[in-house]
């Protein structure tokens, strides 16, 4: 899938807690990667998620760019590649990626010092260069650093967003979600009324991310409601939006 349709489609309002990562399939790297996967579990995420061959032409590269553009946090490895004695090809696409939709506080680059340069695409690029095998507690220690130091309010992605609401959306938000205290997170029709410039206002909420629609059904009723998401939280952060006391 070609990555600016995967983006217009698919980027979703609530981030993996995922470390994803991008290296070689070779299996040479796959005690790199238990390494990897054991830290950012003792650092608070759910996992290290790397994306293997095995998986059809277009369920990979679409695996690929969920991972990218939907995980908290990114690590690439710009080890050489044992076959070829260079950065993989297909980690450095990967990271061409990454770097046009991510911040760079997203992003750990690491990689295990060899005798040639990296090529001229990544060499601006910061990365923490190691010596011999990855050891737990020095990525540990760079990986707690980055986790901390992240702060979606502040992305791209973010800002776009922000500026896309319109009046109503913006009288909305301040009404519904700064109106309400700390973990009052849904509301219904009821809270909207008659107002049919706020029904408009949601919609368009929707579309941008920042509010999504969820039923529930037991034996008796059905129920259903508008929440905030994770990603609209984050909008309003930015606009200075926050819940009553």
């Amino acid at each position: 899938m070609y990555p600016k349709h995967f983006l217009e489609n698919y980027w979703a309002s609530e981030q993996k807690k995922q470390l994803f990562v991008c290296m070689p399939f070779d299996t040479s790297f796959d005690e790199k990667f238990l390494k990897i996967d054991k830290v950012a579990r003792e650092l608070g995420l759910e996992c290290a998620r790397r994306v293997k061959e095995g998986l059809g032409a277009n369920d990979l590269i679409q695996d690929i760019l969920d991972g990218i553009a939907n995980s908290h946090t990114l690590l690439f490895d710009l080890s050489n590649d044992l076959k070829s004695g260079l950065i993989n090809s297909n980690v450095i696409y990967e990271l061409g990626i990454a770097t046009a939709i991510r911040e760079p506080d997203d992003i750990l680059l690491i990689r295990q010092e060899a005798e040639n340069k990296t090529p001229f695409n990544v060499s601006h690029l910061r990365y923490k260069e190691y010596i011999g095998n990855l050891e737990e507690e020095w990525l540990k220690n760079i990986l707690d650093t980055i986790i901390k130091n992240q702060d979606w309010s502040k992305s791209r992605r973010i800002m776009t967003t922000a500026k896309a609401i319109d009046s109503f959306g913006y009288k909305l938000m301040i009404g519904i979600y700064g109106g309400r205290k700390v973990n009052e997170d849904h509301f219904n029709d009821e809270v909207i009324g008659k107002d049919s410039e706020a029904k408009l206002a949601i919609l368009r909420l929707m579309d941008l991310g920042i509010v999504r629609f969820e039923t529930a059904r037991d034996r008796t009723k059905k129920e259903y409601a508008y929440h905030w998401t994770p990603f609209g939280k984050e909008v309003m952060k930015y606009l200075g939006i926050k819940k009553a006391e």
